[in-house]
């Protein structure tokens, strides 16, 4: 079972001026201004261009850093692409870094935008549903958001129109417009407004009885509280970390999920979102599969799967769902620019749960970490003979490592994973996969993404030139 969103693309259209031709001088009935996303009719289409500016920002930003790690290879022309390849995360200059930096701002902007006009409708008309019902949508939208700006960015900014915010590395960041101000001092503080909006939408979502939507919150839950307690533990090498806070949202997904394949994908198309990260691995080629995971052909095509299941010795068969659902059919397909990404899910559920239950001694043979683990492989094959079996030849941690790897594929996680665990790219098979000894990656783990050139320039709190006009 597979849950999917998508919206729409909202079409924004400027009013032309042309001076010197008085039969085109006309009032253009397809312009918008604010004030027109502002009205009650268009409560829906603002929660929906919120999901599609986000949608966006999602594809742009998990491209980097997943370069940056063992998921993605540099197989194209752009150097910056290299640079990325090799581990230097943190240059601010990187062409592609840069032109995603924007996009996220966008979607953040308007994440919060939504809520702020959905806050006012539901205000002024209590007790509608299709107000409260959006107003639900724009939290999960702004706490998915900010979910993956916490996890994907070493620091961020947070302007509002003309005026511009200061890094949250300064301690004096704050979300949202004047009178709306979330303040925001630390990355953390970025995660605990994304995990209070989740919060905030379930709660209303379980009051009008949305029950997929609910689920949708529920996931997104699991995947925000565990990736805080990641967040804390990538600067330096550790074990299995205990995932408390994340673990009733886990356990309600698995119930709801009874056994099933439940995903909540973001979905692209020429009418919706646009996903650069799916055009430039199957359309542009600028990036392809690693090659531990997977074999090339001398076109750089895709021809087999490398990375083997450690536990039944074949082909993993989490990667193979993964490259399949990307390829848009089998993995040795070509693809398309448009294809579902994967944010939260079952699987993630499942390996939470193993995580939490190894961290808190329960590893061993009939032990809760097995269990966890073979109920998570089930999704794939429930033929016993595919069973992990704890104190057998696979370690407990290595059938967690390699567990997260193929079912989180290209969500936007990897990096962090190696971190935490002291894992740098790279195989007998593609030694130049490696990070540089000098690249930040290597010598700084737990970097992730900079505020960009494009920001530092414009941003008076930033290019030096101070903000007193």
């Amino acid at each position: 079972m597979k849950n999917r969103i998508k919206a729409p693309l909202t079409a924004v259209a400027a009013a032309l001026v042309l001076s010197g031709c008085n039969l085109l001088d006309v009032d253009n009935p397809n312009s918008l201004v604010e004030e027109s996303i502002r009205l009650e009719a268009a409560a829906n289409g603002v929660a929906n261009g919120s999901l599609q500016l986000v949608s966006n920002a999602i594809s742009d930003i998990w491209e980097g850093p997943s370069v940056v790690a063992d998921e993605l290879d540099w197989i194209g022309s752009r150097d910056a692409w290299g640079s990325l390849d090799q581990g230097a995360i943190d240059d601010p200059n990187n062409e592609f870094l840069d032109s995603a930096f924007p996009t996220l701002g966008r979607g953040v902007w308007m994440a919060q935008n939504a809520v702020e006009i959905l806050a006012g409708h539901v205000a002024e008309n209590p007790g509608v549903d299709s107000f409260e019902k959006d107003y639900a949508r724009s939290l999960m939208f702004r706490g998915l958001i900010l979910m993956v700006v916490a996890e994907s960015q070493q620091d961020m900014t947070f302007s509002y129109k003309m005026t511009d915010g200061p890094a949250v590395s300064s301690g004096g960041a704050v979300i949202g417009s004047e009178g709306n101000e979330i303040p925001v001092a630390s990355m953390d503080a970025v995660m605990d407004v994304a995990i209070s909006s989740l919060v905030d939408a379930k709660t209303r979502f379980a009051a009008l009885g949305e029950d997929d939507l609910e689920l949708n919150a529920t996931a997104l839950l699991v995947r925000a509280e565990s990736s805080e307690e990641i967040m804390g533990a990538r600067n330096s090498v550790g074990g299995a970390l205990d995932f408390a806070d994340a673990i009733p949202y886990a356990n309600e997904l698995i119930a709801a999920a009874s056994g099933s394949d439940w995903k909540f994908n973001l979905n692209y198309s020429s009418a919706s979102s646009g996903c650069d990260l799916c055009g430039n691995i199957s359309d542009r080629k600028e990036n392809q599969f690693d090659q531990s995971l997977v074999t090339w052909d001398a076109s750089n095509d895709v021809d087999g799967i490398a990375l083997q299941d450690p536990i039944s010795g074949g082909d993993d068969l989490a990667l193979i769902n993964a490259m399949d659902q990307f390829r848009g059919g089998s993995y040795l397909d070509a693809g398309t620019a448009f294809v579902p990404l994967t944010v939260t899910s079952a699987r993630l559920a499942h390996v939470v749960v193993a995580e939490h239950e190894l961290a808190n001694g329960n590893g061993g043979p009939g032990g809760a970490f097995e269990a966890a683990i073979n109920a998570l492989r089930d999704i794939d094959d429930s033929d016993a003979g595919h069973d992990f079996t704890s104190g057998g030849a696979v370690s407990d941690v290595e059938a967690l490592q390699h567990s997260r790897r193929v079912n989180t594929l290209l969500q936007g996680l990897r990096l962090q994973d190696m971190y935490r665990w002291g894992l740098e790219p790279g195989s007998d098979s593609a030694p130049d996969a490696r990070w540089q000894p000098g690249a930040t990656a290597s010598t700084s783990p737990g970097t992730m993404l900079p505020i960009t050139i494009i920001e530092i320039r414009a941003n008076c709190n930033l290019n030096g030139q101070g903000c007193s006009g």
